[in-house]
């Protein structure tokens, strides 16, 4: 380590024992443990124990093997990868064809999360990166991944959390917010007209998984003055367009997904 100040050893030794475990040998004795590792038993069973309270493993007789906390983690990790990897094409026609910067992000807590960016040919242009976060409230991208979950839930992640204000556009009360968010559901496409920046206009569609829930959201993003009222339906069209497209590539099928929602009642 180059910082040892930031080194946390408890850490450290946790993801050590997790990544003991592998396809040649999955369970694992405290005591095989213990020797592998080079640890001490006693601290040993504190970190196994709590890995285990979080589901991370679990214990069968007296052998541990990995929990499914585990595998909820390589989800979403591949689920990520897969997404960045059918968008880019579509992205980059995108780009193309609507000379407007696009991104793809996901939703982590209250922001978003830039995973892929392609950049407009146009001088003027985003300017965002890989890895960015905004706040979720005050972008179209926000708005399409925040549009699937129930209102409840939505206060519920908001619980405790100050909707900022960016600009005199920006909706900074929790049940503005909602209705905002039932109007994204019900139009298919969120729209961020300088709720995040003064002179930035948005337009952002959601990006659909196999089980139907909101994976990531595509947007096209430009200067007001690129992004006038005029082009932006062409520009929804062309969005819309490749969410679809991209969520059915992704194995989203909307007739079964419905059937199968109809059939839990």
């Amino acid at each position: 380590m180059s910082d040892n100040k930031y080194y946390l050893q408890h850490l450290a030794r946790a993801l050590q024992v997790l990544f003991v475990f592998s396809a040649n040998r999955s369970e694992w004795t405290l005591e095989d443990l213990a020797t592998e590792l080079e640890l001490n038993k006693t601290s040993l069973l504190r970190i196994v124990r709590t890995l285990e309270s979080e589901r991370f493993l679990l214990k069968r007789g007296q052998t541990y093997r990995l929990g499914p906390r585990v595998l909820d983690l390589a989800n979403v990790y591949l689920s990520t990868l897969t997404v960045h990897r059918v968008s880019r094409p579509y992205m980059e026609q995108l780009a193309q064809v609507c000379q407007q910067t696009v991104s793809l992000a996901t939703l982590e807590a209250t922001e978003v999360v830039y995973i892929a960016i392609e950049q407009a040919q146009r001088e003027v242009g985003i300017q965002s990166e890989i890895g960015g976060r905004h706040a979720a409230h005050a972008t179209a991208l926000g708005k399409v991944m925040l549009a699937d979950l129930t209102d409840d839930a939505v206060r519920e992640l908001y619980e405790g959390v100050e909707l900022v204000r960016l600009t005199h556009r920006t909706i900074v009360e929790l049940e503005k917010l909602i209705d905002r968010l039932h109007e994204v559901r019900t139009l298919g496409y969120a729209l961020d007209d300088e709720e995040r920046g003064i002179g930035i206009r948005c337009i952002a569609a959601p990006i659909y998984g196999r089980d139907g829930r909101v994976i990531a959201g595509l947007s096209l993003a430009g200067p007001i003055f690129h992004m006038t009222e005029e082009v932006i339906p062409a520009y929804r069209t062309a969005l819309l367009k490749a969410t679809h497209d991209i969520s059915q590539e992704l194995g989203y099928q909307p007739d079964l997904v419905a059937e199968a929602e109809l059939a839990l009642g």
